[in-house]
């Protein structure tokens, strides 16, 4: 299927699009809400390695973290891209937040009386991965649905804000871990799922529509499969999807481990170093939703996901050669912007084009297929802290660099990614 030009195709249009979409109080809700519980997501996984490492001592069981919370991606993603297809997707996203609420709420008792545990945490990640399980085939369908003419825009400027996202959430989530305590971390989680679920509850949002209801389950789940497979633009998109959520983003896992075993940080520091590959990311999307055009999105999508994959090696390069405390934060810090700025153009690309290259009738299905392979993440994390324990951060990062090119070029030769 050829991608339409976009409104984003021009400088003029793209700016007549940014303002059709903060005139639109629809969109406005759906894209507040996505840049409020992006930053408790990225918030609380900084937070919670840091904690985890400081109780555990365990790579491994940072890892894990992170795992739990993907997993129920790959569980139960297509499902909900089927079901969000027969049922109203407002109400569907208004109870995954109050679920979201009640476990951030629970979490700061325990917390606070002092009995909180690691088990604690594995399980609160199950289930605060549920609630981001719905992000792709609910929040985000609903965004382009919301956004009319200016989808690119739209998905973009989503992209960038979920990019300001990691750059504001580890930055404050270490800042808040070490003046008020994991306590802290989970009574603003609470508040800020309270707000999304307010902004959720009054917006005005499209309905399903009947004739998808009346569709079985199963064939409704079977039939979006089908309709993945027999698109080649869309199997491009979940093949690298998969490659970069197994051998690339995992690295993240990581970063509080490189900043306090390597770097000797404490946690508003590593909180500092983590938001810098976010500030990387933001600038690269907002980059892109102004000048990018239909005709180079697939080239800016697998560039940024073969740049990210490069890059990660020299980060495992950069921690053994660089020298000095100050001098490793910099250049670490470098880094870290400069796979932002890839990771950016792979992630607006993943949501712009798996959109434009769906029918409509079927994209809540293929955001739910996207999120099966977003999903594969915990493979990934398991490979990187299992990497990690036994040979150090260093060679878990060069090896996983190095699997994950691998691998891009086997598609590569294969005609994945080319036609």
């Amino acid at each position: 299927m050829t991608v339409a030009a976009s409104p984003s195709d021009g400088g003029p249009s793209a700016k007549a699009s940014f303002g059709a979409l903060f005139r639109n109080p629809s969109y406005l809700s759906v894209w507040l809400l996505g840049g409020l519980t992006g930053f408790i997501r990225w918030f609380q996984l900084l937070a919670l390695g840091i904690y985890t490492f400081d109780i555990t001592g365990s790579p491994i069981l940072v890892a894990i973290v992170p795992i739990l919370w993907g997993a129920p991606l790959a569980i139960c993603g297509p499902l909900i891209g089927s079901i969000a297809d027969r049922v109203n997707r407002k109400m569907l996203l208004g109870a995954s937040i109050a679920m979201a609420f009640v476990v951030a709420a629970t979490m700061a008792m325990l917390a606070y009386t002092g009995i909180l545990t690691i088990t604690h945490i594995f399980v609160a990640s199950v289930l605060s991965g549920l609630f981001w399980a719905t992000d792709m085939p609910v929040r985000r369908r609903l965004l382009g649905d919301v956004a009319g003419s200016a989808i690119a825009t739209a998905m973009s400027f989503d992209a960038a804000t979920n990019s300001a996202t990691r750059m504001l959430g580890p930055l404050l989530g270490g800042v808040m871990l070490q003046m008020v305590g994991i306590t802290g971390v989970f009574v603003l989680s609470a508040v800020i799922y309270a707000i999304g679920f307010a902004l959720i509850v009054t917006a005005r949002l499209p309905m399903p529509s009947g004739r998808v209801a009346r569709v079985a389950l199963l064939h409704d789940l079977v039939a979006g499969i089908r309709f993945v497979l027999g698109n080649w633009e869309l199997r491009r998109v979940l093949a690298v999807t998969i490659v970069f959520n197994v051998w690339g983003f995992p690295f993240t896992a990581m970063i509080p481990i490189l900043g306090k075993e390597r770097l000797g940080l404490d946690p508003f520091q590593i909180g500092v170093l983590s938001s810098l590959e976010g500030l990387g990311a933001f600038m690269g999307a907002m980059i892109i939703a102004v000048y990018a055009t239909s005709a180079f999105y697939g080239r800016i999508f697998l560039w940024g996901a073969g740049v990210f994959l490069a890059m990660l090696s020299y980060l495992g390069v950069l921690t053994f050669v660089a020298g000095g405390p100050i001098h490793s934060f910099i250049a670490t810090g470098l880094v870290l912007a400069v796979m932002g700025s890839a990771m950016a153009c792979f992630a607006t690309m993943q949501s712009t084009l798996t959109y434009l290259n769906a029918q409509p009738e079927y994209r809540s299905r293929v955001f739910g297929v996207l999120a099966l392979c977003i999903g594969t993440g915990p493979f990934g994390f398991l490979n990187v802290g299992w990497m990690a324990e036994s040979f150090g951060v260093p060679t878990a990062l060069i090896v996983l660099s190095l699997e994950g090119l691998f691998v891009f070029l086997l598609l590569w030769i294969y005609g994945v990614l080319t036609r």
